[in-house]
This record gives structure tokens, sequence and C-alpha cells, in this order.
């Protein structure tokens, strides 16, 4: 059996490549696909193609790329090209979670675009399986990613820890599960329909933190330490509820907009 890996260097296709030499592949890899496109390779035969290849953008400057987001989709369609003209036995489209995240964003139409075009080469009668991953994660992913980055921050015991994305939940997947995913999903999950990869459980950026900190072995502090203040006579007067009402009533002193509900009796 053999099977073909576009980006097969990236971090997903890095793992998935030592997995389906293991399931029993000839496996092959492009990085380069106008080169693989032009040599023997391309009108060779092939049980499976897993297209993983992208035009990597920085994951800070995604939500402004604007019209670079297509250049990935262009690279996609040349896949899709290639695929209906050399069907394998079959194809596995890797696509992201983003996709249901943020509608008007370039980035995430790109992504739903895709998933489209992979549903109707199933319509045609292509053999093609849609995976659509949540957050993948591990120890060898690019830095510009949060779980890198946390992980970094923490094991360098910074203090405060500077945490990403602070309340927002994500499905955590470690890369080795979604990469036996992508394997598995060879023959046995359904064609032509987005199947979610993900564990089924939402983890905060802050919880994520605190649980890298405690594997390392460090509690970073969130407050301030002020004994020193404290030895030389400064101590903090006004609690934090004290604070808000003051700020409150301050705003409505100099808003009439603004007006205070009055205070429910707790029971």
């Amino acid at each position: 059996m053999r099977a073909l890996i576009t980006g097969h260097k990236g971090f997903v296709g890095r793992h998935v490549f030592p997995k389906l030499i293991e399931a029993g592949y000839e496996v092959h890899g492009t990085e380069n696909l106008e080169h693989f496109l032009h040599s023997s390779l391309a009108s060779s035969s092939w049980d499976v193609v897993i297209h993983l290849a992208a035009n990597i953008v920085n994951v800070h400057d995604r939500g402004q790329i604007g019209m670079c987001a297509f250049d990935d989709l262009a690279l996609d369609m040349k896949v899709f090209n290639w695929v209906e003209r050399n069907p394998p036995r079959r194809a596995l489209v890797v696509m992201s979670s983003c996709a249901l995240d943020f509608p008007e964003d370039p980035y995430c139409i790109v992504k739903r675009t895709v998933e489209a075009f992979a549903a109707c080469l199933h319509q045609h009668r292509m053999p093609v399986v849609i995976l659509r991953p949540f957050s993948g994660y591990g120890g060898d992913q690019s830095t510009e990613y949060p779980f890198r980055a946390i992980l970094e921050s923490a094991l360098r015991h910074e203090d405060p820890l500077v945490v990403w994305g602070g309340s927002q939940v994500r499905d955590w997947i470690h890369i080795e599960d979604l990469a036996g995913a992508i394997v598995h999903a060879i023959g046995h999950f359904p064609m032509g329909v987005p199947v979610p990869i993900g564990t089924g459980i939402g983890t905060d950026f802050f919880t994520l933190a605190k649980r890298i900190a405690q594997a390392i072995g460090y509690s970073p502090r969130r407050v301030a330490n002020p004994a020193l203040a404290h030895e030389f006579g400064w101590r903090t007067t006004i609690t934090l509820e004290e604070g808000i009402r003051r700020a409150l009533q301050d705003r409505c002193d100099h808003d009439s907009r603004v007006h205070l509900v009055p205070q429910m009796r707790m029971r």
C-alpha cells in the first residue's frame, strides 16, 4: 500500500508519517507541490493521499491577512484537481475547527470553502474523508501556538505567567491522538462530511496554564507580594467590593446616563 502526505514535515505531518509506516504503508511526502506535480510520482497510483500542506501564515496575523488567505485556497485547489485526475482509494483533507469560529475571517472562510469543495468531490464519487481537528498540541509544536508558548514560559518559571486566551475554552487534543485519528480515518470514518476530531472536553487557557505549571512544579503568583510595603508602614484600605462601589459612584457623579441599581438584599 502506498500513501502520500502533502506537508509531511509540518507539525501534524511528521507525526502521521511514522504511524502510516507502522500501519504497513510505503510512505512518500512532499513539501513542494509544484515540484511533485511535475515529477513521475504525480502519475503514480496511490492508495491514500493525506492533504496537510498549507501556505503557512503566522497565527498572530491570521485575522489581518486579507486576500493572502486565498493563496492557501489556490494550493488546495491544485491538490483537488490532481486528486480528481488521479483518484486514490482514499483522500483525506485535514482542515480546522476554526472553520466554525469566525464566519467573516478570511482564514476561516478558506477552511470552510475547502470543506465544501471536498464534499462536492465526494458527491462526484471521489472517496474523500474530511477531518476537522480541534486544538492540536505537543512539545514539538511551534512557539507561535498558545500551548507551546505557555509551556515555554512555564519552563522559564515566569512570574507572572502570561496566558493567551484567558477564559476562552478550547478542546485540546494531543498530537499523537490527532495523528492516530488521521490514520484510523482511512478505513473507518464516513466520507463527504466533516468529522470533528477532539476529546470532547473543554479547557480554558487559565486552567491549561495552571496544569502546565503544576506539572513543572511551580506556582506562579497572580498577585503582588506586599510584604516589603507592609514592612515600611503601608497597607491597602479599600476592598475590591468597596473600590467597585466607589468607581460606579464616580461614574454616576460625572455622567447622568449612568444609574446605579439599588442593592438587592441577599437571602
